[in-house]
């Protein structure tokens, strides 16, 4: 027979859960927090600027819970930064309003989470319904795009075993407290877009490891968003990539960006969306003035060099934005030019 018992809660994490406009997702993530064996005592919520009743259902149905509220929506990241500086336990398990954890989850991500072996995240397979991927075995690509190899796949195919990965998304993270703050915390200008790129990539810049544990697992219901994340994926690739890139990596991989960003550009400009390009632009120039300390801060930390950070694999954009046959073609061309450049480009990075 097999067991059904579900461990105990990991008595040395806290959770922070971040929303905006989470009343519809909320009650659901509360019934998994609860099979998961999780008391109200430990979560807190963060609410980011909601508008659809989230603080008032929170105060009628749960007024125990600690609540803490921006009044304007400034994306996931403040509210995860908040997150980890209120816990009082040494690990938080972050999550999205929408995440809907499996029961057995939190104390599989603590089981994998070893400090002495320089774990410093750990994150679940995230499903899209069950035994569908929508993230797995994440990296970064060397133009700094995600690489997601098994999205769309059966679960099964990831396989069984935990993995040292190159990039998470911010779903559902256990996070060693401490090593966030070495590192700095989230970069809670990014609003959303390259956010978890940026988190993951500096956490093991700095020599931690990032560790996904296939048998942990949320669900994670997903839409197709609107074209008003690419001004925010535009300027924070871009700031993603002047503030933590080292110098001679930069210079090694800039005829593949600046190709990259005329296809980008060209492609954009197709679909009707060459304003949100020069909106991204205007707006990394007025980030750039504080860009030089950042960059002291960031590579004083490093560890880790980036041919050992940064990979290729196919990169994942969005149908409409490809198109049909043709635009399947060049796409497939595309990233084989860019699996070639990097044969050789990796071998020039420190």
């Amino acid at each position: 027979m097999i067991s059904c018992v579900v461990p105990a809660f990991p008595d040395d994490v806290d959770i922070g859960v971040v929303s905006h406009n989470g009343r519809q997702t909320l009650p659901r993530l509360f019934e998994c927090l609860a099979a998961a064996g999780a008391s109200d005592d430990r979560i807190r919520i963060y609410d980011v600027g909601s508008t659809d009743g989230t603080k008032e259902w929170l105060a009628e149905t749960r007024p125990n819970l600690v609540v803490k509220r921006f009044d304007q929506n400034l994306g996931p990241d403040p509210g995860r930064n908040w997150a980890l500086r209120d816990a009082t336990r040494p690990y938080l398990l972050l999550l999205d309003a929408d995440a809907l954890i499996y029961p057995d989850a939190p104390a599989r991500l603590r089981q994998a989470l070893d400090p002495a072996a320089r774990v410093g995240t750990v994150t679940p397979v995230t499903l899209s319904a069950p035994d569908v991927i929508q993230y797995a075995g994440g990296g970064l690509h060397f133009i700094c795009e995600a690489i997601n190899p098994f999205f769309g796949k059966a679960l099964v195919e990831r396989g069984t075993n935990p993995l040292d990965i190159g990039a998470a998304p911010a779903v559902a993270l256990l996070i060693d407290v401490k090593v966030a703050h070495h590192i700095g915390l989230w970069d809670d200008r990014y609003f959303i877009g390259k956010e978890d790129g940026d988190f993951s990539f500096r956490l093991r810049m700095a020599g931690y490891r990032l560790v996904e544990d296939p048998k942990a697992l949320v669900e994670h219901a997903t839409r197709p968003r609107s074209t008003w994340l690419f001004r925010h994926q535009i300027r924070n690739r871009w700031h993603f990539l002047l503030k933590n890139y080292e110098l001679r990596t930069l210079i090694v991989l800039l005829p593949a960006l600046a190709i990259h960003e005329t296809v980008q550009f060209g492609t954009l400009t197709a679909r009707g969306h060459l304003g949100v390009w020069w909106q991204a632009l205007k707006e990394l120039a007025s980030w750039l003035p504080t860009l030089g300390a950042e960059r002291r801060v960031i590579q004083g930390i490093r560890t880790v060099r980036d041919r050992d950070l940064l990979e290729y694999g196919p990169l994942l954009i969005r149908s409409d934005i490809v198109g049909g046959g043709v635009g399947q073609s060049l796409k497939r061309a595309y990233d084989a030019w860019l699996g070639a450049y990097w044969s050789v480009a990796r071998h020039l990075l420190s």
